[in-house]
């Protein structure tokens, strides 16, 4: 299971280097309201990093992580989801955001390197993820149909493309993208 995410994973990856734009007349991808709710979550990623720099706190930050995995765990009862699937879904989401984090951390640490001017105040950034997390969650339920089928990995990979790339995102902002929806897709081959 985990070599087919990560084969997805670059595929996701070879596909935005090499793949054109959708142009403006073509229809969504079938996942891509999904894709657009983790990649704001990530997006956010750099203020989280920039208020944690400026007040000193830790990435990690176990506390905040139960919270947000006791919440989505009710979100994906109260919309007649796995509450299981749904948080190993925001675990990932949770992972990528401290991969960007920690990135961060280690580029402002560099010479002649500064963070951005931030709030140590992560309130409001919070309640933007916590928007986000809901949204996330009832795209996983509009999504419910393609995720436990062999249609996912090509529809996330496609959708995942053209979410990074109509945000603009890094290289850095991708790789975690595709780290985000690593256990979006719950189909198996049975074997790894």
């Amino acid at each position: 299971m985990r070599m087919r995410v990560f084969l997805t994973g670059l595929i996701a990856a070879a596909t935005m280097l090499v793949a054109p734009p959708l142009s403006a007349a073509a229809p969504a991808p079938a996942m891509s309201g999904l894709t657009d709710a983790i990649a704001g979550r990530l997006a956010l990623a750099d203020a989280v990093a920039a208020s944690k720099w400026a007040s000193g706190a830790a990435i990690d930050d176990p506390a905040r992580e139960q919270v947000v995995l006791d919440t989505v765990s009710q979100l994906a009862l109260d919309r007649d989801l796995d509450p299981g699937y749904v948080r190993g879904v925001f675990r990932d989401q949770i992972e990528a955001s401290k991969t960007v984090q920690r990135r961060l951390f280690a580029q402002w640490r560099l010479p002649g390197q500064t963070a951005p001017p931030a709030t140590p105040d992560l309130g409001p950034v919070r309640a933007a993820i916590n928007e986000l997390n809901v949204a996330i969650v009832d795209e996983l339920a509009a999504s419910r149909d393609i995720v436990t089928t062999l249609r996912c990995p090509p529809e996330l990979t496609v959708s995942t493309a053209q979410t990074a790339a109509d945000a603009g995102f890094d290289p850095l902002h991708v790789a975690a993208l595709v780290q985000a929806g690593a256990s979006v897709c719950t189909v198996s081959t049975g074997s790894s």
